[in-house]
C-alpha cells in the first residue's frame, strides 16, 4: 500500500471513529462499569400487583422482566421464565392472582458503579438472564440481561458485525450424506 493511500485509510478511520451514524459506538470493556450501558427502564410495580397488570406491562414494554418493590425497595423480579414456568397452562385468574406469589424473592442485585464482569459473573455462575440494579437505598433503578451487554460489544464493533453475511461460510460440510 503506498504511503498515500494508508494515510486516506488512517484519515477514514478517524472520520468514522467521530461518525455516530456510523455504526461504531464506544467499545465495552469488562471493566466498565454498568452506568455504561444503553439500559432500558425497568418496569417496576408494587408488591400486591395483579398478574394481569403486571403481564400487561411486560407485553407493552416488550422486556423481559419487571422489578416487584415494597415501600421503593427491591423484593423480588418476575421474568418470562417465571411466567412460563408457573403461570402459564394452570388455569389461573389473574385478576386474583398476585406477582408475590410467582416471583423471585430476595433476587440477587448489583449497583450502577459495579462493573460488567460482575453482571457477566451473576448471569453466568448462576444462570440469571436478568439482574436487578438499584441503589443505595435498595431502590430499583435500572436491570441488566445479558442481551444489553452483547448488544453493547455489537455497537462497538459496528460495520464488522452488520457486514457479516446471514449464513456463515463452513468449510468441511462438503461431504455426502452418511460418509
Amino acid at each position: 500500500m503506498q504511503e498515500n493511500q494508508f494515510d486516506d485509510e488512517l484519515k477514514r478511520m478517524d472520520e468514522l471513529e467521530h461518525d455516530k451514524s456510523s455504526g461504531i459506538g464506544e467499545g465495552v470493556s469488562l471493566d466498565d462499569s454498568l452506568s455504561g450501558l444503553a439500559l432500558p427502564q425497568p418496569i417496576v410495580v408494587n408488591a400486591g400487583t395483579s398478574l394481569n397488570k403486571a403481564i400487561q406491562k411486560l407485553q407493552k414494554r416488550s422486556l423481559g422482566c419487571l422489578l416487584v418493590e415494597r415501600d421503593s425497595k427491591l423484593i423480588g423480579i418476575m421474568t418470562e421464565r417465571d411466567i412460563l414456568l408457573k403461570i402459564t397452562g394452570k388455569g389461573m385468574n389473574f385478576d386474583k392472582e398476585i406477582v408475590d406469589d410467582y416471583m423471585t424473592a430476595n433476587p440477587e442485585y448489583l449497583q450502577m458503579e459495579d462493573a460488567v464482569a460482575y453482571a457477566l459473573n451473576k448471569m453466568v455462575v448462576s444462570g440469571f438472564r436478568h439482574v436487578p440494579i438499584v441503589d443505595d437505598n435498595k431502590k430499583s433503578v435500572g436491570v441488566v440481561s445479558l442481551v444489553d451487554i452483547v448488544q453493547q460489544v455489537a455497537t462497538s464493533l459496528g460495520e464488522e458485525i452488520l457486514n457479516l453475511p446471514s449464513i456463515p461460510q463452513r468449510k468441511g460440510f462438503a461431504r455426502p450424506e452418511g460418509g
